[in-house]
Order: structure tokens, then C-alpha cells, then sequence
């Protein structure tokens, strides 16, 4: 059956369209990807959720009338909210002002076919699990800076969800208890140093940064732009956030033992060239259990935009 995945963010949804899977053919590749969408909306309450979701339904299904490609018979989202273990409802997604609500079975009534829910993170390291930069691995895990710094860990084809759905808040490990308070108002989380809306704070301390943005309130990207043009002030930031980054895989690679550690998100894949060097020096430098050898991939993410949308259709087909 084709297989139609979401990505809700907080200002757009992503969608992928998944052909029927052929039992004879092992795994999925980028061809089994038969119609992507993507449409910005003003997502509001529950109503206005399930409106935009049905819609983005829709639009994936003409797509694939259009091309002569069977219909959607089962949907899987993935979506930046706080949920409960057993993926029935969102307990809180703040972007979206939805609060308890049973959004699967909710769904499911309203497109009349079976519904999956997940995080957004884990929606994008199933992604990328299955056709992307941890496609020949039998474990991975995700960093993904973007306003926020997001985590996943997957094994064997499977998200690690915890006891209360919560897992995989790998942002929020801690690296400086003496740091900056996080958006979760612990202090020195990965996330309170590397994460979009923490490069847009230090950036305000940055002269370089400032002038490059209207209105003198400068973003992430503003103090990616002052550090290409060799700001000192802005290229010390970037080095706190990689080296925030790699104190976090050192707590993170004993705990998992990756096979691959994917790191993706729009600020981490904007400013690669400048972060990686330095979190792979850190992580040499640091080596987590020295006395041990660990094979220690780090892989830039692969999918795009449509990464966690293909992750949610993939999941919705297990």
C-alpha cells in the first residue's frame, strides 16, 4: 500500500509519499519516494491541525493520481510535541497550541485510514536510518540543531521511546551546570549553547553579527555570516557551540554505542564546515572510555527537508 508520511514544524508541513513495498526487494532507497509536498500554515488548535493534515493528505494524493500511482491507505506523522508512551495524543505542542489531545484516533477518523504518531526527531532518524546517512547501520543516533537541539536514538529499526515517551531528549544532556539556562530552564544543556535560539542570544554580543542583521537583532545565520568573514568574536561562538556539541557525545557515546551518530538540522548543515572540525577534535582530544577502541562515525544527515516525513511514512509501514 502507498504510504503517505508528515512532517508538521512550526511553520510548514512536509509530506512524502511512499511507494508499496515489494516483499522480494530488502530495505527502502530515495526511488521509493513517488511524490513529496510542502505548504507553510497557521496551525492553531486541533481543528486547525487535523484541517492542515487532511489537506497536506490531499495534496500528496493528487500528486500521485496525477502521476498514476495508487492512493494513500495509512499515514505517519511525526510531529515536534511532547506525547505520551503509547502515541495516542499530543500532551503539549506549544508551536501548534494543542494541549491533550487524542490526535491518532482523531485522525484516523477523519482520513478513514490507519495513523501513526511520533516525535519529529525520531520521524528523521528513521529517515534517515532507512535510506540516508545511517542507511548501513544497525544503530544511530541523532543531534539535530535547529532552534532547538533535538535527539534520537534508534536500534534495529525501532526509536527508543522510554517509560514515559520522553526519551531521546538528547539536547537537554547536560554539559556545564554552570552554563546558561536552557529553554527546559535546566542550565547548560547541549541545547543552551548550540541550538538555533542560543546562537541568535550570543550573537546579540557580537558587533559583526549585529550590523549584518535589520533592525540590529541578529540570528544564527547573521553570526554564520560574520563568522565566513573572519569575525573573531563570532567564530569564538561557533567553537562553544561545537565544542558543546562534542562534551555532549561524550556522555552520549557510552550510553548508546552508535554505530553512527548522524548530525543534521538547518543550523548544523549550514554551518558544517565550521562546527565538525571542531567537534571532531574535541572528540579526539576527549575520547569517552580511552582504553577501549570505538569506531566513531560522524555522518552529515542526507534527506533535507523531507527527512522526518519520510521517517513518519517508514514507521508507519513497520
Amino acid at each position: 500500500m502507498t504510504i503517505a508520511g508528515l512532517d508538521v514544524g512550526g511553520t510548514k508541513i512536509a509530506g512524502a509519499a511512499l511507494a508499496p513495498r515489494d516483499a522480494a526487494v530488502p530495505g527502502w532507497s530515495v526511488d521509493d519516494v513517488l511524490a513529496r509536498s510542502h505548504r507553510p500554515h497557521r496551525i492553531h488548535g486541533p481543528e486547525a491541525l487535523l484541517d492542515a493534515l487532511e489537506a497536506a493528505v490531499r495534496d500528496l494524493d493528487e500528486q500521485l493520481a496525477e502521476a498514476g500511482h495508487a492512493p494513500i491507505e495509512a499515514v505517519g506523522l511525526a510531529i515536534a510535541a511532547w506525547m505520551p508512551r503509547d502515541r495516542e495524543s499530543i500532551t503539549w505542542a506549544a508551536h501548534l497550541g494543542v494541549r491533550d489531545f487524542a490526535l491518532r484516533p482523531a485522525l484516523a477518523e477523519r482520513l478513514g485510514m490507519p495513523v501513526t504518531i511520533h516525535n519529529d526527531a525520531d520521524g528523521y532518524l528513521m529517515g534517515e536510518a532507512a535510506m540516508g546517512a545511517a542507511a548501513d547501520a544497525s544503530s544511530s543516533l541523532l543531534l539535530a540543531l535547529g532552534t532547538g537541539v533535538g535527539g534520537a536514538f534508534i536500534a534495529d529499526g525501532r526509536p527508543l521511546i522510554g517509560a514515559h515517551g520522553l526519551a531521546g531528549e538528547l539536547g537537554h544532556v547536560t554539559v556545564d551546570e554552570s552554563g546558561p539556562v536552557c529553554s527546559c530552564t535546566a542550565r547548560g544543556c547541549v541545547e543552551a549553547f548550540a541550538g538555533g535560539n542560543a546562537l541568535a542570544r550570543d550573537a546579540a554580543a557580537v558587533p559583526a553579527a549585529v550590523a549584518l542583521a535589520p533592525g540590529g537583532r541578529p540570528s544564527a545565520m547573521h553570526l554564520e555570516r560574520a563568522a565566513r568573514a573572519g569575525d573573531a568574536r563570532a567564530l569564538e561562538v561557533l567553537e562553544g557551540a561545537g565544542r558543546a556539541v562534542a562534551a555532549g557525545l561524550r556522555r552520549l557515546l557510552p550510553a548508546f554505542d552508535p554505530e553512527v551518530v548522524v548530525l543534521g538540522g538547518r543550523v548544523m548543515l549550514q554551518t558544517a564546515d565550521l562546527l565538525l572540525p571542531v567537534i571532531e577534535r574535541e572528540l579526539a582530544a576527549h575520547a569517552p572510555l580511552q582504553g577501549v577502541p570505538q569506531p566513531r562515525r560522524l555522518e552529515l544527515a542526507r534527506l533535507g527537508d523531507h527527512a522526518a516525513a519520510i521517517g513518519a511514512a517508514v514507521l508507519a509501514a513497520r
